[in-house]
């Protein structure tokens, strides 16, 4: 028999451990997926198999802004532009096109630009209207980045400026560097200098750590980053993130040959065909046949107990624990 590869094989399976084709499995096909995808939910919320560690990538995007026509005039770059009706505020960073400039973000975050915008420039004098479909808003308007819905957790936010190394040879670094690693593979100690370095880095955090405060929910599907976004980031960089993510059925298919995700599908299809049932209680088919749904049914309940169990206790990942 081969193992299944994809959604529909994966329920012919749950079937045939229920027992089809030789006994008839009454659950109609659209509660077939609803189990199935049920299954699937909950492995990738409580399996360990069902995740992995990912760094994402995202690069850096600002704002921009487009007129309905070719600006009367020529924007220029790091001019500040206001808009008429809104009083908005903003310095331009890029000039695309003669329809299209870009910002970094609003002087005041409270008043924002609006469709139909005369934008006028301070320095140039140049003046243009905004689209009705004008105004994208970038990452560091915005104050966060997307994240896809894949992402389960996120861990941290690389630092942004790299504080680890450096060139300077009036850097500590750069010093111990110099001086301390000729001697590391003939008498030096390695214990000496890892416990400096981590001295190092524990100076580092408390005096200038660039460790960023983060807010995510799968939910919402955006990274809040609480820093000076003005400051600190610019456009087209990149913004790297330490997250866990789903391992996606649908490119590794491997996922539905998995040994616990077929038993726990199986449990609730088998619960489903007993709830099924249920209403049938007491029935008398011919020959003195009786249906008996809630004797299936509360069995499904018992081996969906034990399995959701040993996924909490066995498979979950560990919970991170904050101390200070």
């Amino acid at each position: 028999m081969a193992a299944p590869n994809s959604k529909d094989t994966f329920k012919d399976y749950c079937l045939r451990q229920l027992g089809f084709p030789v006994i008839e499995i009454n659950v109609d096909d659209d509660q077939l997926d609803d189990r199935v995808d049920e299954a699937i939910q909950y492995w990738q919320t409580y399996h360990d198999d069902a995740t992995e560690k990912f760094f994402l990538k995202h690069k850096v995007t600002n704002s921009e802004l487009t007129t309905a026509a070719a600006s009367n005039g020529t924007f220029v770059k790091g001019e500040t532009i206001t808009g008429g009706t809104s009083g908005a505020k903003a310095v331009i960073d890029s000039v695309t096109s003669t329809t299209k400039l870009r910002y970094n973000a609003l002087e005041d975050s409270n008043t924002p630009f609006q469709v139909g915008d005369v934008i006028t420039g301070e320095t140039s004098g140049a003046t243009g209207t905004i689209a009705s479909n004008g105004i994208v808003k970038g990452d560091i308007e915005n104050r966060y980045i997307p994240i896809n819905s894949l992402i389960t957790d996120v861990v941290r936010v690389m630092p942004i400026r790299d504080d680890v190394s450096s060139s300077d040879m009036f850097d500590v670094r750069y010093q111990i560097h110099l001086h301390d690693m000729y001697n590391l593979g003939f008498m030096g100690s390695l214990a000496e200098y890892v416990m400096s370095m981590e001295y190092l880095d524990l100076l580092d955090k408390v005096i200038d750590s660039d460790q960023k405060h983060i807010d995510f929910n799968r939910h919402r599907n955006t990274l809040e980053i609480f820093m000076d976004w003005d400051e600190e980031v610019l456009p087209d960089e990149f913004i790297v993130v330490e997250c866990i993510r789903i391992i996606d059925p649908a490119t590794y298919t491997d996922v539905f040959n998995d040994y616990y995700l077929k038993k726990y599908a199986t449990a609730l299809i088998k619960r489903q065909w007993g709830q099924n049932l249920l209403k049938f209680e007491g029935m008398q088919m011919p020959g003195g046949v009786a249906f008996n749904g809630r004797q299936l049914y509360e069995d499904a309940l018992v081996d969906i107990e034990k399995l959701e169990e040993e996924a909490r206790l066995n498979w979950e990942r560990p919970v991170d624990f904050f101390s200070g």
